[in-house]
C-alpha cells in the first residue's frame, strides 16, 4: 500500500480529508500533508489506518500518537484491533516502523494495545525464572521476550510476537527471530483480549507445533498451562501453586513468590 494506491481508493470512496480524519483519528493536517505529497515518507501504520477507513468507512478506535507520529489504540475501548480490509502479508509487517504492537494471523493484521505495568512486570519475572533454570541446568534453550518475532508456519501469512518465547532448536533461530514453532510460549492476557489468546492464538500455536503454552491471567490470578504433546499433563494453577513445565524439565515456579515486589 502506497500513496498512489491510497489516492485511487480515496477517489473511489469519495471521501474528504476531514471525513478520513474523523474516522481514523489522524489529524486532518497530517491527512492533508500525506495526500498533497508534503510528507514524503509517512509512517506505514498511518497509511494502513487511512486504507482501512477508505475501504470500510467505519470509525477506528484509534487516537493519534504525536510522539510516534502514528495511530495507537484507545485502550479504554479495545485491547486489540483487527485490520480486515484485505489480506496482509509479512511485507506489511516489515514496512512498519514499530512492529512490536502488530501480529499477522492468516493474512489478518492485528494491532495490540500498549502493555500495562503488571504485564511487563510478569514478563520480566517469568522470563528471568526460565532463563535462570536453563542456565543452572546447563540447558540449550533460549528465552526471548515481546518484540521477538516468530514465523509460526515459515510463511508470510502468520507472524506473531509472543510475550515470552522459548526456543530449544537452534536451527530455527534466524537474524529476524524464529522460523518455525518454538517449544514454549507464554502470553499475559487482560479481560478485554482474552479470546485472542485463549482461542485465536492457541489454535495457531497448537497447529504449528508449539509443545507448551502458558496463559497468565493477572485478573483471575490464574496460570493455564497447555501441554499439547500430552493433554493429561496440562493444568490450571493459582498464583500460590507450584507450576511445573514439561519442556523445561525440573522447573518449579510460583507467581506469588515475586508478585509482592510489584
Amino acid at each position: 500500500m502506497d500513496i498512489k494506491e491510497l489516492k485511487k481508493l480515496k477517489r473511489a470512496a469519495k471521501m474528504t480529508n476531514i471525513e478520513i480524519s474523523d474516522l481514523s483519528g489522524i489529524p486532518v493536517s497530517t491527512v492533508n500533508k500525506i495526500f498533497s505529497g508534503a510528507t514524503e515518507n509517512p509512517r506505514y501504520a498511518t497509511l494502513l489506518a487511512i486504507e482501512q477507513v477508505l475501504r470500510q468507512k467505519q470509525k477506528l478506535p484509534f487516537r493519534y500518537d504525536e510522539y510516534r507520529e502514528e495511530p495507537s489504540l484507545i485502550q479504554e475501548q479495545v485491547a486489540y484491533y483487527r485490520y480486515n480490509s484485505r489480506k496482509y502479508s509479512l511485507e506489511d509487517i516489515e514496512k512498519l516502523d514499530e512492529v512490536s504492537g502488530y501480529e499477522l494471523i492468516d493474512g489478518m493484521l492485528y494491532l495490540k494495545g500498549a502493555p500495562t505495568r503488571m504485564h511487563e512486570f510478569l514478563i520480566m519475572k517469568i522470563s528471568f525464572a526460565f532463563q535462570k533454570h536453563i542456565y543452572e541446568k546447563k540447558g540449550n534453550c533460549h528465552v526471548y521476550v515481546s518484540k521477538f518475532g516468530v514465523s509460526l508456519f515459515k510463511d508470510d501469512k502468520t507472524w506473531v510476537a509472543p510475550d515470552i518465547t522459548v526456543v530449544c532448536q537452534r536451527d530455527k533461530l534466524t537474524h529476524e527471530g524464529c522460523n518455525g514453532a518454538p517449544e514454549l510460549v507464554v502470553e499475559i492476557v487482560s479481560p478485554s483480549n482474552s479470546s485472542y489468546d485463549y482461542l485465536t492464538k492457541m489454535i495457531k500455536y497448537q497447529k504449528a507445533g508449539v509443545r507448551e503454552y502458558w496463559i497468565v491471567d493477572p485478573e483471575l490470578r490464574i496460570v493455564s498451562v497447555y501441554y499439547f504433546d500430552e493433554h493429561s499433563k496440562s493444568g490450571r494453577y493459582q498464583y500460590e501453586d507450584t507450576i511445573t513445565s514439561n519442556v523445561l524439565e525440573g522447573l518449579e515456579i510460583r507467581i506469588s513468590d515475586f508478585i509482592g515486589e510489584y
